[in-house]
């Protein structure tokens, strides 16, 4: 099994995010192959919305950059884990970027509408794309995560189909930054390997698994108190 983890943090190893990633991967066996590519290293150029991958090349972009051997490394892997802190309720713009040149990976809309919300919105170009597995793991610096999320998820929605990725998403981001709280976020880490080796021997999650590591990590008040501290701290 081949795990390919895209950090799509600006911050690239110093990320929140790759708190709850690293431990995520941590409940997967020794023997499975983990290769890191840090986004923010990379030279992706923003799609220019030619179209020549649907009409010209094939499913080839026209932009020479390391978008390239990116695609091949997606094409290889089992297992693809997008790790990025939500950014004003998207993806980071690098992300952004990434995503938008996964473009020919899809064949052209033709007018064509499916009421089934499973599939992806666009036809598959590379069927080998159908027996991998998606999983997106966020963190955010909001108190609880399913009012800040819906954005993001509805695109991956319509890219992947409902259902057709896992999100394991985590709010109170600064905690990880944070000296205090250090029981409960050692917890919520331990919490995320379990999760790990669920995925790794089941390629899912149960829904057990999903609420519990979608529980908040300190109650309103606790992470208020906190943050409020942070922000003071780096206001001065």
């Amino acid at each position: 099994m081949k795990v390919l983890v895209i950090n799509g943090s600006p911050k690239g190893e110093k990320s929140n995010t790759m708190n709850v990633t690293r431990a995520f991967l941590s409940g997967f066996p020794e023997s499975v192959g983990i290769e890191t590519v840090e986004l923010h290293k990379l030279d992706i150029k923003p799609c220019l919305g030619c179209y020549s991958c649907w009409g010209k090349t094939n499913g080839r972009c026209v932009i020479n950059d390391d978008m390239q051997a990116l695609r091949e490394k997606i094409l290889s892997a089992d297992i693809i884990i997008e790790s990025f802190p939500l950014y004003f309720f998207g993806m980071p713009s690098k992300v952004k970027a990434m995503t938008d040149r996964c473009l020919p990976f899809m064949l052209p809309y033709l007018g064509g509408f499916s009421e089934n919300r499973n599939i992806c919105f666009h036809e598959l170009r590379e069927k080998i794309l159908l027996n991998k597995k998606l999983v997106v793991i966020s963190s955010c610096g909001y108190v609880d995560a399913n009012a800040v999320y819906p954005a993001l998820l509805r695109q991956y929605d319509l890219i992947c189909g409902e259902g057709k990725y896992t999100a394991i998403l985590c709010a109170q981001g600064e905690l990880f930054i944070s000296e205090n709280a250090k029981r409960q976020r050692d917890g919520y880490l331990s919490d995320i390997k379990k999760a790990g080796e669920e995925f790794a021997e089941k390629l899912s999650l149960s829904e057990e698994t999903k609420k519990r590591i979608s529980k908040p990590i300190l109650s309103p008040k606790g992470f208020e108190t906190i943050t409020s501290a942070h922000w003071e701290h780096q206001m001065k």
